[in-house]
Formats: structure tokens, C-alpha cells, sequence
């Protein structure tokens, strides 16, 4: 049988001290140890990087193994050195875990420079300085490849797309005809960008259904990432647009029309129907629904699982199914959880009659007689 391998073995390694000036952090404790790896704070070992963020975290130090915690400095009072173990105090721990994450993260191995033999390129489309396009890629006619460009295997890109200087696409990413991505986007593997939109008109003679045409395109700005089998399709008239920066997870669906704005986080699972608008910097739990032609506010915030079919204006946090601003969302499922007992106090508040005024009469029309 195979051995798993620690991932820590494949990490680069720094001494404790090293990291906190390169966090520009507070270190405190022996800063002589070196860490080869990082772990969270309930699994970490001996030569080991931890982070605590949060009181839940925090309260797990003194039991921890690791060599040394990334700590907010708002939990300095919760979290202290020891003899062997030290932590570095930043403004956010979050926050250096990412730089730190850069740090240990090997290099990505990208495919090779130039273009693999068995790549099926128009002689039409344009390529740029130092592309890097790997084996069974098809671009067709017409497209425009930036420099610097990374298409892994088994991508196809239909005829006259444009993809941006430094864009990473996947394997197996389909981009459908005249789409357009900006620099620096980052496809995951299984992206589909362009599909038909979700249209069908009754036929006249009421026997079947109509696909409505979907003539436009799909425009991706700068910086965006798209999760793994994610779909965005293309607009029935103009474009579907995503806005700058904006991270997108794994299997979300973006209807045809919809405007996102820049910024926006949407986690995996969710989808967003039609002509919908999501302004800049809002954030979209995991599996949220959103009906079509409704218009999230800037910098709105809507709770994982909630099912939005009315506007949500700027800064508001939503919750629920159907969704509502989220203190309110609350407050009724505070009454949900208390209604048994609710309906117990008051029927023993009504006495007698509280049977034919609580309860649903019975329909017997539906019950089957009793053979005998």
C-alpha cells in the first residue's frame, strides 16, 4: 500500500525568527527554532507553524505542539510563550497566514514553455510572448492569446475569444465564442464561461417548448477566479459581466445578464438567476439562491443557504428562506424553536376549546373506508 506523505516534508523551511520579521510581527519567545511546516493548533507537532485568530483557537495553546503561533494581538492576554514555544503578535492572524501561506507554498507547476505538439490551433489566432499551452488544447479561429498565458490540457476555447496577458485556464475549461477575459484570471479545472442562457417560450401550439437565442457574450475584468466546474452563461442580448477581482467557488452558477460587481466573494453552490445585479464587495454564502432581476447592494452580505427573491439594499446582512434582513430572520426562528411549547401554554389557557380552534379539522372525504 502506498505511503501518505506528510506535507510539511515538501514545505520550505524558516527559523521562527525569520518569519516574524518577514510578518513584521512582535516575537516573543525563542526565536531559534526552525518550522517546516503548518498545521492548525489542535494538530500541530514539533517544527510546526500555528495561527490563532479567535477565543476558540486560543483556548487550544497550552495543549498545542507547535513550535510557534501566529496570534492576533487582541488575544495577547490569551495566548503566551513558553521556554520552547513562541508567538508572533500581528495586527490580524488571518491576514499573515496568508503571507505566510506564500511563503511555504512550493512553486506552481505550470506546463511547459511554448505549445505542445498535439495542441490543435487555428492559424488564425494570435498568440503572445511566452505562452505555455499544454497537450489536447483547441483554440479555434479567430482568438487572441495574451502573453504569458497558461492553458493546461484538454482546454477549448471556440473562435474569437480573447483571453488577457497572465490568465491561468485549467484542464478541461471550455470558453465558448467571443468571450472575453481581462489579465490575470485564474479558470479552475471543469469552468465552463459562455454557455446558452436558461430560455424557453411556450410553442404556439402548446405541444412544446421554444429556445430563446442567446446572442451575447461573457466579459471577465481583471483578477478574477472562477472555482472548479463553476458556470457563467453568456447574455441573451449584451454580456454577462463579472467585475474586477471578484472570486467566484466551486460549482456556482451565474444566470445570462447577471452584472457582478468588483470584489464580490461568492461561495460554492450558489446560483444566481437572470439579469440579476450584485454591487461591489458583496459577500454570498455557500448554496444561497437568487432569483432573477434582483439587486443585491454594495457591500450587502447574505448568510449561507438563503433563498434571496426581493432587493437587499447597500450594507444590509441577509438571512433565511425566503430571505430578510438577518436580525429579523433571527428573531423568527427564536419563535419557530418556542412554538410547541407556545401552543401547550395556550391550550391549556383555552381548556376546551382549544381543540376546535388549534386543531385542523379532519377531512374524511379522503379516507378510505375500512373493509370488513
Amino acid at each position: 500500500m502506498p505511503q501518505v506523505s506528510d506535507v510539511s516534508t515538501r514545505l520550505r523551511s524558516f527559523t521562527v525568527a525569520d518569519l516574524a520579521t518577514r510578518v513584521g510581527g512582535e516575537l516573543l519567545g525563542p526565536g531559534n527554532s526552525v518550522i517546516t511546516g503548518l498545521q492548525t493548533v489542535h494538530d500541530a507537532k514539533t517544527g510546526d507553524l500555528t495561527f490563532v485568530g479567535d477565543d476558540y483557537h486560543a483556548k487550544a495553546w497550552p495543549t498545542s505542539s507547535a513550535s510557534v503561533a501566529v496570534v492576533s494581538r487582541t488575544l495577547e492576554s490569551l495566548v503566551q510563550p513558553t521556554e520552547d514555544r513562541a508567538i508572533i503578535l500581528v495586527p490580524n492572524a488571518d491576514t499573515a497566514m496568508i503571507s505566510i501561506l506564500d511563503l511555504f507554498a512550493p512553486e506552481e507547476e505550470l506546463p511547459p514553455l511554448g505549445v505542445h505538439p498535439t495542441a490543435l490551433i487555428d492559424p488564425s489566432v494570435v498568440l503572445g510572448h511566452n505562452v505555455r499551452i499544454a497537450a489536447g488544447v483547441h483554440i479555434a479561429r479567430g482568438c487572441v492569446i495574451g502573453a504569458g498565458v497558461s492553458i493546461f490540457p484538454g482546454t477549448c476555447l471556440y473562435h474569437s475569444v480573447t483571453v488577457g496577458d497572465d490568465c491561468v485556464l485549467h484542464a478541461g475549461v471550455v470558453i465558448r465564442e467571443r468571450c472575453v477575459l481581462g489579465r490575470s484570471v485564474v479558470l479552475h479545472g471543469g469552468v465552463q464561461i459562455g454557455t446558452d442562457g436558461f430560455g424557453y417560450r411556450a410553442s404556439p401550439d402548446g405541444r412544446g417548448l421554444l429556445k430563446v437565442p442567446h446572442l451575447g457574450n461573457v466579459i471577465i475584468e481583471d483578477g478574477v477566479e472562477v472555482g472548479a466546474n463553476s458556470c457563467i452563461d453568456r447574455g441573451k442580448f449584451g454580456a454577462t459581466l463579472i467585475g474586477a477581482s471578484t472570486k467566484i467557488d466551486n460549482l456556482v452558477q451565474i444566470g445570462h445578464n447577471c452584472r457582478i460587481g468588483r470584489c464580490v466573494v461568492i461561495c460554492g453552490l450558489a446560483g444566481v438567476a437572470g439579469s440579476s445585479v450584485i454591487a461591489d464587495g458583496v459577500r454570498v454564502g455557500g448554496g444561497v439562491g437568487i432569483a432573477d432581476h434582483v439587486r443585491i447592494g454594495r457591500g450587502a452580505s447574505i448568510a449561507g443557504g438563503s433563498g434571496v427573491m426581493n432587493d437587499i439594499p447597500d450594507g444590509e446582512s441577509w438571512a433565511g428562506y425566503p430571505a430578510k434582513e438577518a436580525r429579523r430572520a433571527m428573531q423568527e426562528a427564536i419563535v419557530a424553536r418556542k412554538l410547541p411549547e407556545l401552543m401547550k401554554n395556550l391550550k391549556e389557557i383555552l381548556g376546551p376549546e382549544a381543540s376546535r380552534l388549534l386543531d385542523p379539522p379532519r377531512d374524511r372525504s379522503r379516507e378510505r373506508p375500512v373493509k370488513g
